[in-house]
């Protein structure tokens, strides 16, 4: 059996009267590829701003290869082998390509010549190395997501989490990053998976957790889940 990579634990988190995450609960194992899906507010990106360190939770536990991480500061999850993308991409605009992929280098300690190998191969792997002079703002919003997507595998983390991948991107761009999730997924990376893109996320992920106001509603396989009449009507309405 895999190891559990990501264990939260009743974790609880609120915005003044809203309860935004309500005693979730869940694992996730090495190399397994999960989603988190859920309708607006279902508390999916919240989940992932903690596990992530950028908000801190009111309650539970988020234990990362057995360590617990709750409410440590961003870059020390980082360091631990945490990496992340944004729905919105998150990119150094006034720098190149390259250069974006260069800023993980700092903390990797790694020669000029090992970081310069690691970025040349990362560009080829998700083809943007022809692009490697050019401003990151010269980008397209799919080559932007694509763009952060490298600059986390730059890490070679232990943990991926991906919100909204697909957002903005091509079905070319999509398909890169498909393939390099289930790459890493593979060599043993844990990836978690936020998307509304019901096309491309089955690609990439064949279980899921649904979650609604907060709370776990359901989980199990994406075939499975989609037929569920809660899983309906928690994103329709009765």
């Amino acid at each position: 059996m895999p190891d559990v990579v990501l264990q939260i634990e009743d974790l609880q988190k609120s915005f003044g009267g809203l309860r935004a995450v309500d005693h979730v609960s869940f694992d996730v194992e090495g190399g397994q590829l999960l989603g988190l899906i859920g309708p607006n507010g279902a508390g999916k990106t919240t989940i992932f701003n903690m596990i992530s360190g950028i908000y801190r939770t009111d309650a539970g536990r988020i234990l990362f290869d057995q360590t617990d991480i709750t409410n440590h500061h961003p870059t020390q999850i980082a360091k631990l082998g945490v990496a992340r993308t944004f729905q919105v991409p998150r990119t150094f605009n006034h720098m190149t390509v390259e250069e974006n992929l260069m800023v993980p280098v700092v903390r990797l300690r790694l020669t000029d010549a090992e970081a310069s190998n690691r970025v040349a191969a990362t560009l080829n792997a998700i083809g943007l190395y022809d692009m490697r002079h050019r401003n990151a703002s010269e980008l397209s919003g799919g080559e932007r997501q694509l763009l952060q997507f490298a600059r986390a595998m730059m890490t070679q983390p232990k943990l991926m989490i991906l919100d909204e991948p697909f957002a903005g991107a091509s079905p070319a761009i999509i398909d890169v990053i498909i393939e390099r999730t289930h790459d890493m997924a593979k060599s043993g990376v844990a990836c978690l998976v936020i998307s509304h893109d019901v096309v491309s996320l089955p690609k990439v992920c064949e279980h899921v957790i649904v979650l609604t106001e907060g709370s776990v509603l359901t989980q199990g396989r994406i075939e499975d889940v989609r037929e569920d009449a809660r899983v309906i009507e928690a994103y329709l309405g009765t």
